[in-house]
């Protein structure tokens, strides 16, 4: 994944990061902003920056080579217990259909992604052999993702029947 990390020093390919006001969209993050410079600590539950065909080819690939295949199987699989659903979540009936693998939401198809706040979803289906990737660079409004990434995803379910 060689456009994959913390920063990069390549700003001319990043795109501006806003965030939705009562005025419509501002800037939260220039390209020679935040992603330009190392950081004092990398976190890898937020603030990578990469390209649809770095994930694309991790997540077609199943994770591999980039990890091995039994941390792929525990991220996929349901790492929640039903007490720890009960009194968890960002927001009431969070893990209704859904739950929580290493790093990821597992759902109860046995689909998996992450909604990522500052614009970016993606999504696999194994059931369905299907991939989906948004990426914006819009701030998400609340817990859940944006419409249009609902309406791409569903539409992508559309164009399998």
């Amino acid at each position: 994944m060689r456009d994959t990390g913390f920063w990069t020093v390549d700003t001319h390919r990043l795109a501006m990061a806003c965030q939705p006001t009562p005025d419509g969209l501002a800037a939260l993050d220039e390209p020679g902003g935040k992603w330009s410079r190392p950081l004092e600590f990398g976190d890898g539950a937020a603030g990578l920056v990469s390209t649809a065909d770095d994930l694309a080819r991790m997540l077609l690939a199943g994770g591999a080579p980039v990890l091995p295949a039994d941390a792929v199987r525990a991220m996929t699989t349901d790492q929640l217990t039903a007490a720890q659903k009960a009194r968890g979540g960002l927001l009431p009936g969070f893990f209704h259909g859904r739950s929580w693998g290493f790093c990821q939401a597992v759902y109860d198809s046995g689909a998996f992604g992450w909604d990522g706040g500052l614009g970016t979803s993606w999504l696999v289906d194994p059931s369905q052999d299907l991939t989906v990737i948004v990426l914006t660079q819009r701030m998400f409004e609340s817990p859940d993702p944006p419409r249009v990434h609902r309406d791409i995803q569903a539409a992508a379910y559309a164009a399998l029947a």
